[in-house]
């Protein structure tokens, strides 16, 4: 699910959210191509399943570009976009509980997505946390790898702060024993 995609600077993006927003497609499929391998990742990383993760970076997009009137610059776009795919991927398990996938293929699939970007330690990582129990992988890439505070994430799963604690404690120690 690699796209390929040019670095581009903060004033760059702002610049085409601008143009994005005054409807210029071809500036929304630039912000499209910047963000859309890391969108993938998140939401892969929260699923656990690769065509799951492909579906929730495809809704979060198109949710994007029809909310983008809405996006004032304060915050960055990418944290914008981070929060539309976590609120994307958080209200399909409300709906359908989801969680991974118990496919024997789930970590063949999850190596050839990632095997372009990812080195072998990396690729360790991430299945280590495909493998989590669905709380504790949630709090651990909302919190560790989003930058939530355990507030937000408590508002975000609807859980006290003090459990969002607990889950990412567990998190960290399952994922110690699964790298071990």
């Amino acid at each position: 699910m690699a796209v390929d995609a040019k670095p581009l600077q903060p004033e760059s993006i702002l610049e085409l959210v601008k143009k994005a927003q005054e409807g210029s497609v071809s500036a929304f499929e630039n912000l499209y191509r910047h963000h859309a391998n890391h969108i993938f990742l998140l939401c892969l990383r929260m699923s656990g399943c690769k065509s799951h993760a492909e579906d929730f970076m495809q809704e979060t997009f198109i949710k994007a570009w029809q909310a983008l009137s809405s996006f004032k610059g304060d915050s960055q776009f990418s944290t914008w976009l981070h929060r539309i795919a976590v609120n994307t991927v958080l209200a399909d398990k409300r709906k359908n509980s989801l969680d991974l996938v118990q496919d024997h293929d789930w970590e063949r699939e999850f190596e050839q997505s990632l095997a372009a970007t990812h080195s072998a330690s990396q690729m360790d990582l991430e299945k280590a946390i495909a493998q989590l129990p669905a709380q504790a992988r949630y709090v651990l890439v909302l919190h560790d790898l989003i930058g939530m505070t355990h507030q937000e994430i408590g508002q975000q799963l609807d859980i006290a702060s003090g459990t969002s604690k607990a889950h990412l404690n567990r998190a960290r120690g399952l994922m110690r024993e699964l790298l071990e």
